[in-house]
């Protein structure tokens, strides 16, 4: 009987599903059941572990941990050296599931990485650069939040990520909050819950696993989790008129995953220090039972201060989490290769001693095989390099990215209708920030200067040198990166305002800066430091793009949520001297 060419197809990628796994799937849904009961413990325990190693080549650290270990998932990072440009990285996942193929079972890994867009990417030379979470909560449009999600995962997908670690739907009523910030989309919960789900259906429509994090909520904390435990001191029904709000919305949107905070919350889970990551009333009491999650659920990196330093280390930490509800333990590489192998072995000698049921481990296991099974890494566990360029910072997608950046810029303030610039061709403008503005604003004005600032707490002597520079310049342009948190930067602006020269601050991390100068002449949030939401910023102060963000976030005792600003329609598009 003749067999049509996608008839041929199925059969190979059955056949080579045979090779790798021992087995004959019915399909995608009953193949997990198999493979679960071909598994050993120690096989069923790595497929729970998500590792990570140094280097931009596999290593022989990461050999142990696959091969040895039984990991199941990898996490890559660019301060680890895995993610460089894109080919190389499309090299290193092609070449890690090469060492997993080699395995008893030849079961494929979930590859995941940090891509949220804006502050937090780890895929940035070469691919294209998105405004993150909270200068898409500026633009108001939820069709924004899904296309920065697309082409998120067309990229990631092109280079072998399956799992994307994002989005973050933590809603940030905390201006002091250290650690979250522009990758909440605002204050409003509303607001988080429906830019979330878009950005869910975005990334897992195009074969990415979304993963809704830091549940149950790390919006309102003034401490880092990776530095202690932050508390959460909010009752019940607090909690449930805003931190889950977005995570109940994630769940109906049908998320894939969602990532455990390491915060502890009372109202909760009363037990003195436990992080909500290490809680069973919280991940199965409330995320199962409650809100019927049914999907994966991830913790944190355990080495995080927040988990790390509680309860025993890292290993019976990895145990409770388990305990209380994980699938899967994330293990980032400040703990070395034999630090993350004692977890696997401490999990399998939980489950020995009866501490753990192996009903329990496979509950997990066979979550994690369906969702491997449902982004298609069975079948297709490869990319084609050659593919790479062709999909991975193509220009469609930096214009998009450029035109989200554009919508975002928020004119907080403008007296005197300073801006759009307007300058004659020998006026200087001195440019002082920690991320260069120059190439940008000498598009519009040749006579520009710039100091860059080398840390985001300037020093007293570069402050002077600021201040040295700016003299006999007839406009400033300053950039700050979240100067609530920074008070040198304060210092800096309130030093350049003693000049009395018309000043201008772009905000490039959270939009509160202005809170600490509040005299200066005209004030916009770009909300990242990304190129593209720099060149926005000078686009926008020089009339190029006219300001339509609105504030996601109240400034206190300044500016309400919903605050901008814009040009009157007479804005002259420059340049006009060069």
């Amino acid at each position: 009987m003749a067999r049509s060419a996608s008839g041929w197809l199925s059969l190979a990628l059955a056949l080579a599903v045979v090779f790798q796994t021992g087995f004959m799937p019915v399909n995608d849904s009953t193949a997990p059941t198999g493979q679960l009961a071909r598994m050993t413990l120690e096989e069923k325990v790595g497929q729970m572990i998500m590792a990570g190693f140094y280097g931009e080549k596999p290593t022989e650290e990461a050999r142990k941990l696959i091969q040895q270990g039984h990991v199941g998932s990898m996490i890559l990072f660019s301060y680890t050296g895995n993610v460089k440009e894109p080919l190389q990285t499309a090299r290193l996942t092609n070449s890690l599931q090469a060492m997993a193929q080699k395995t008893r079972l030849g079961l494929p890994l979930l590859i995941a990485t940090d891509q949220e867009g804006g502050v937090v990417a780890r895929l940035t030379t070469g691919a294209t650069e998105l405004p993150g979470n909270m200068a898409l909560g500026a633009t108001r449009i939820p069709s924004l939040a899904r296309q920065a999600a697309e082409i998120t995962a067309k990229e990631l997908k092109a280079i072998g990520i399956q799992m994307n670690l994002a989005p973050n739907v933590d809603v940030n009523v905390n201006p002091a909050n250290p650690v979250i910030g522009v990758r909440s989309y605002g204050e409003d919960p509303k607001l988080v819950a429906e830019l979330g789900a878009e950005q869910i259906k975005g990334l897992q429509k195009n074969g990415v696993i979304a993963t809704a994090k830091h549940f149950p909520g790390h919006g309102d904390t003034h401490v880092d989790s990776h530095l202690g435990l932050p508390v959460i001191d909010k009752s019940r029904q607090e909690l449930e008129q805003v931190e889950l709000v977005p995570f109940k919305r994630a769940i109906a949107a049908g998320v894939d995953a969602i990532m455990t905070a390491h915060i502890h919350v009372p109202a909760l889970d009363p037990t003195p220090d436990l992080p909500a990551t290490l809680s069973e009333p919280i991940l199965t009491g409330l995320l199962r039972n409650k809100l019927g999650y049914d999907g994966l659920i991830i913790t944190d990196s355990m080495a995080m201060a927040g988990v790390a330093g509680y309860f025993g280390g890292v290993s019976q930490a990895a145990i409770k989490a388990v305990q209380a509800g994980a699938d899967i333990i994330l293990l980032t590489p400040e703990l070395d290769t034999e630090e993350q192998l004692d977890v696997h072995k401490a999990i399998v000698q939980a489950v020995k001693r009866g501490e753990l049921s192996e009903k329990r481990i496979n509950q997990s296991v066979l979550r994690i095989l369906r969702a491997k099974w449902k982004v298609g890494v069975f079948t297709d566990r490869y990319v084609p390099l050659h593919q790479v360029s062709k999909k991975v910072g193509i220009r469609k997608h930096h214009s998009r990215a450029l035109a989200m950046a554009q919508q975002a810029i928020t004119l907080v303030k403008n007296d005197d209708n300073l801006l759009p610039l307007h300058l004659d061709k020998g006026q200087k403008v001195g440019i002082i920030s920690p991320y260069s503005l120059l190439e940008y604003v000498q598009k519009y004005h040749a006579e520009a200067e710039e100091l860059y600032l080398n840390q985001v707490n300037p020093s007293d002597d570069m402050i002077q040198a600021a201040v040295a520079m700016a003299r006999d310049k007839d406009v400033l342009l300053v950039g700050t990166y979240s100067a609530n948190l920074y008070p040198q930067q304060a210092k800096l602006v309130q030093a350049l305002q003693a000049l009395q020269k018309p000043l201008i601050v772009v905000g490039l991390r959270n939009p509160y800066d202005i809170k600490e100068f509040p005299e200066v002449n005209a004030y916009l949030n770009a909300y990242g430091f990304r190129k593209v939401s720099l060149q926005a910023a000078v686009d926008t102060v020089f009339g190029a793009n006219q300001p339509q963000g609105k504030l996601p976030v109240t400034i206190p005792d300044l500016y309400p949520y919903g605050h901008g600003l814009s040009y009157s329609h007479s804005a002259q598009v420059w340049p006009q001297t060069k």
